[in-house]
């Protein structure tokens, strides 16, 4: 046994075992920061650390400080704006981004006293998710629920009830999906450094068909950059590479509870 009872265990033992033992996470009590008389939406990171923005379906978004639960701003919106996602904070550009309707994406900048809600660019397909990624620099995926990806621009000033492959966008995707699938799920994997291809994200999509086969679908992307701005140069385009469809086997049936 060492003396100094390594991570204050007191009976420490030089290995892996009693590493995994000091590393184990403790969780603290939770602690209510809203409650709220309509639908939360979601929940997702702030600009800052500690801070978490809260979207209600019809009240509005909010931020909150998670360690003082002090709510330091909130944007209502008019009653008939509808918030179907929950908003993303993006740092690189200080703006949030909303979902309306399934199918609309507008934003305001941090700085925005009022968000009327309004506006925004208008995709055919509703939006699955909205994903950011730092490979994206000022810009972030919009997926659809039919596994097309749109490349979309943050911005405090979207034009109105504009297709994004029209405007707004600096690259997009067409469906990986057929006809009788959907996107469940989407996510963006960074990718190791030093390894070819060299892309340094994948855009993966969970797709169901109608008879519920499912399947994976990765699609490497590389974003490139405009101007000379070395690390701090906005996005210019994406590329998409096509997309490698693995089929998923089906879950294991439900173990039996008879005798």
């Amino acid at each position: 046994r060492h003396a100094n009872h390594s991570c204050g265990h007191p009976s420490y033992v030089p290995g892996l075992a009693s590493w995994a033992r000091c590393m184990r996470p403790t969780l603290g009590t939770p602690v209510r920061i809203l409650s709220s008389p309509t639908r939360v939406v979601g929940v997702s990171a702030g600009l800052n650390p500690d801070e978490l923005v809260v979207t209600q379906a019809a009240q509005g978004v909010a931020v909150y400080n998670v360690v003082s639960r002090a709510r330091i701003t909130t944007w209502s919106l008019p009653a008939e704006v509808r918030l179907s996602h929950a908003a993303i904070a993006h740092a690189s550009s200080r703006c949030y981004l909303a979902v309306r309707d399934r199918s609309s994406l507008f934003g305001w900048g941090e700085a925005q006293a009022e968000v009327s809600g309004g506006g925004g660019l208008a995709f055919e397909a509703p939006i699955l998710v909205v994903l950011q990624s730092p490979a994206l620099r000022d810009a972030v995926a919009a997926v659809g629920v039919d596994g097309s990806a749109s490349i979309i621009r943050c911005s405090a000033t979207m034009p109105a009830a504009q297709k994004p492959a029209a405007t707004g966008a600096v690259s997009s995707a067409a469906a990986t999906a057929s006809d009788d699938q959907l996107a469940m799920w989407a996510a963006l994997l960074p990718l190791p450094t030093g390894l070819p291809p060299h892309h340094p994200l994948a855009l993966l999509a969970l797709l169901r068909s109608r008879a519920g086969a499912l399947s994976l679908s990765v699609r490497a992307l590389a974003p490139q950059l405009s101007g000379s701005g070395g690390g701090k140069a906005p996005l210019a385009s994406v590329v998409f590479f096509s997309p490698l469809t693995m089929p998923l086997p089906p879950p294991p049936p439900p173990a039996s509870t008879g005798a």
